[in-house]
């Protein structure tokens, strides 16, 4: 279905449209009343303007305009202007220089059209007649091309500016160049000077005129009471240091804190916790079993 609808917009002729409308008919009746609902005279090429030279039926553009101001769209609207403007000059700068440096002719877009319509141009049939006119015959069906009006009964020449399949197959039975009748629009001294005028760079804020009104400042923040989040509290070294006082040595120093000694809350002694309390009880006893014991010859001695 998505086919056949986009065929009916591609439509160049009202016979290719009535075509491709009764196509969709077939396909289903309900699509075909709703298609016809949205006027497709309206987005069909077969009912363009000529003149134009522009064969689009899609909004590309705009949303390739919408992908490339994506990040300027969050800003204010002042530096949302300066961002659009500098995107739109190195688009510009980037386009010309690529202009500049290209050789041909026509403009890359029609070396491409040109190259896929070959292999259809080189299988038609081209019968000469009066007038600078031809009949050339492509998949079983007859078309009529004046080379001297750039016409051709499937109205493809006159809607793009470029030679049709059709009006292709007789340049190249004549041996002509297929470029030479290419609109000017799609020339490459065209393109060159769509992109000769770019846009001046802008100056920034402080080069900017200022009037008689007095200007606006951005108030200060207001002091919050409270820590602020994610603020960790940081001590200087100078309040780290002590204050002496007046009468004090400068270059004496600071006393020597005392180390903090642990104590066992089962026995009381120093340098264990309870949770080593046995294992330096077990300690103690191998300790005290160790010493030998005083005779009493060696008391009486003492106590003498």
């Amino acid at each position: 279905m998505k086919k056949l609808i986009w065929r009916l917009a591609w439509s160049y002729n009202k016979a290719e449209f009535e075509e491709n409308k009764d196509k969709i008919s077939c396909y289903d009746s309900v699509v075909f009343v709703s298609v016809m609902k949205t006027k497709p005279e309206t987005w069909c090429r077969a009912f363009y303007k000529l003149g134009h030279y522009c064969e689009d039926v899609e909004n590309n553009s705009t949303e390739s305009w919408n992908a490339s101001i994506v990040k300027a769209r969050d800003k204010p609207f002042v530096p949302m202007l300066e961002t659009i403007a500098r995107l739109a000059m190195v688009r510009i700068a980037k386009r010309g220089f690529i202009s500049l440096n290209w050789k041909s002719k026509c403009t890359p877009y029609v070396i491409d059209y040109l190259a896929e319509e070959y292999e259809t141009a080189k299988d038609c049939t081209v019968n000469i007649s009066t007038n600078y006119t031809y009949d050339v015959r492509a998949s079983g069906c007859s078309y009529r091309v004046r080379m001297q009006d750039r016409t051709c009964t499937c109205r493809r020449w006159e809607i793009t500016g470029i030679p049709c399949e059709h009006a292709y197959a007789v340049i190249i039975k004549k041996n002509l160049d297929a470029e030479d009748f290419v609109c000017h629009w799609f020339m490459t001294a065209m393109w060159r000077k769509t992109y000769t005028d770019g846009i001046v760079p802008l100056r920034g804020a402080r080069f900017w005129p200022v009037g008689e009104e007095p200007s606006v400042h951005m108030p200060p923040s207001p002091l919050h009471p409270g820590r602020k989040k994610g603020e960790t509290y940081r001590v200087s070294k100078k309040e780290k240091q002590r204050k002496k006082g007046k009468n004090e040595s400068p270059v004496k120093k600071a006393p020597v804190l005392l180390k903090r000694v642990m104590h066992c809350k089962i026995c009381g002694l120093a340098n264990h916790n309870s949770r080593f309390h046995k294992k330096k009880g077990k300690q103690g006893a191998v300790g005290e079993s160790s010493q030998a014991e005083p005779s009493q010859g060696a008391l009486t001695q003492l106590v003498d």
